[in-house]
């Protein structure tokens, strides 16, 4: 029994040593984390996220050459398409030494003549109104309608307008020696032309041209410019045309590669206008387009408008204008026959905007039995793009010309 006694007694004190041991450990271990001081470990972040947040924000901001672009060519107005139409309605703001600084508005729609066809290319309609201070007014409506896979069409062009001129008399030698005096050009035009693909991207058709223009306001000298070459103040007159067509542009509005040639002639039978005679009539445009570089297209346009010499002033084609020989004043040089060639280099710089240098000549006669060398008409000047979407862009051109020089505001390329 001894033994068993003595083997409990031992046990216990094991126990007991062991459970003091357990209370000191606790006792030591809560009385260093009482006495000990607190230590807080802070993370220092040296990134300044406000400068990078202002960083981010004006890296991808827009230029201001993309805000404009974007700017100018968003519609006003634009239609959900529905039952293949869409129509959008622009704005915008243009200048020429005729009209001053000029508005336009125009509504614009596309739509297909076939909507069960889908291969018949979408028909367009254009309506456009244009006023400035001048008293210049334009209202104009041009479209065209495709059938059978775009192998026909029937294209208009309606125009009604009233600007106010300088007037220098008729002919080349009354438009450097006269005094100038002016008028106000009052017209109204509506011409229709139906066309069919003979071959490849060659059309022929045919068409009807009314025209009709007014001189009014005119005062006493310019009423003796008109005596002295017995012109009326009035003009109707009827057309009745054939025309062919070619075009190989990859883009009809800034084309890069490719050939444009057109040819119209027409008759205007006495019986059906307000004229002294029968008068005739022919245009004739060849244009070509090549990349050279990258970026660099080079143009040429080559024109020519001649009329019968019985043709009233008010139908002479003269130099100058949004297109051909710019920085001349339309109607200075006058004529019943016009000839003109122009060259354009146009590089394009950086995302929407490209440059435009040009060079080229005309000149305008009576006859062409009377076609003089000295009388040559030189032109040449510069000018800016800025592509407002894939088939519009803004144009501004400064011109030079012989006592003559001017701005042209205006959309697309001149040609």
């Amino acid at each position: 029994m001894r033994p068993t006694i003595l083997c409990v007694m031992i046990t216990a004190a094991a126990a007991t040593t062991a459970a003091a041991q357990e209370n000191r450990a606790i006792v030591g271990d809560t009385a260093r984390r009482h006495t000990a001081p607190a230590t807080q470990i802070i993370y220092a972040d040296p990134t300044n996220y406000a400068a990078v947040r202002a960083n981010l924000a004006k890296a991808s901001r827009p230029t201001f050459g993309q805000r404009l672009a974007e700017r100018l060519r968003r519609p006003l107005l634009t239609s959900e398409p529905a039952r293949n139409l869409d129509i959008a309605a622009t704005a915008g703001i243009g200048y020429t030494q005729e009209t001053g600084v000029a508005v336009a508005i125009a509504a614009t729609g596309r739509f297909s003549a076939a909507p069960h066809d889908t291969l018949t290319p979408l028909s367009g309609a254009t309506l456009a109104a244009t006023v400035s201070v001048t008293g210049f007014y334009r209202f104009r409506s041009t479209g065209g309608i495709l059938f059978g896979r775009g192998n026909r069409r029937l294209t208009w062009d309606a125009d009604v307008g009233s600007v106010p001129m300088r007037f220098w008399g008729l002919g080349y030698e009354a438009a450097d020696r006269n005094p100038r005096t002016a008028y106000t050009r009052k017209s109204q035009s509506f011409a229709v032309k139906y066309m069919v693909r003979a071959a490849g991207p060659l059309y022929v058709g045919a068409g009807l041209d009314l025209r009709h223009a007014e001189a009014a306001r005119l005062d006493a000298t310019g009423e003796r410019y008109l005596a002295a070459q017995n012109q009326p103040r009035h003009a109707f007159s009827t057309g009745l045309s054939i025309t062919a067509e070619l075009d190989t542009r990859d883009n009809p509005h800034r084309a890069t590669e490719g050939i444009y040639l057109a040819l119209l002639a027409e008759i205007r039978p006495r019986a059906l206008g307000k004229c002294d005679a029968t008068l005739w009539h022919i245009t004739a445009t060849a244009d070509w387009y090549h990349t050279l570089w990258r970026g660099a297209v080079a143009a040429v346009d080559l024109y020519a408008d001649l009329w019968s010499s019985a043709t009233p002033w008010l139908f002479w084609p003269s130099v100058g204008g949004t297109n051909r020989l710019r920085g001349y004043y339309t109607g200075r040089y006058s004529d019943r026959k016009m000839v003109s060639a122009q060259a354009e280099l146009r590089q394009h710089i950086y995302g929407p905007i490209g440059l435009c240098v040009w060079g080229g000549a005309a000149n305008v006669c009576s006859s062409h039995k009377l076609f003089d060398w000295s009388e040559i008409l030189p032109n040449y000047g510069f000018g800016v793009r800025l592509a407002l979407g894939e088939e519009t862009s803004l144009r501004i051109d400064y011109g030079f010309g012989r006592r003559s020089n001017g701005l042209v505001i205006n959309v697309n390329e001149a040609f």
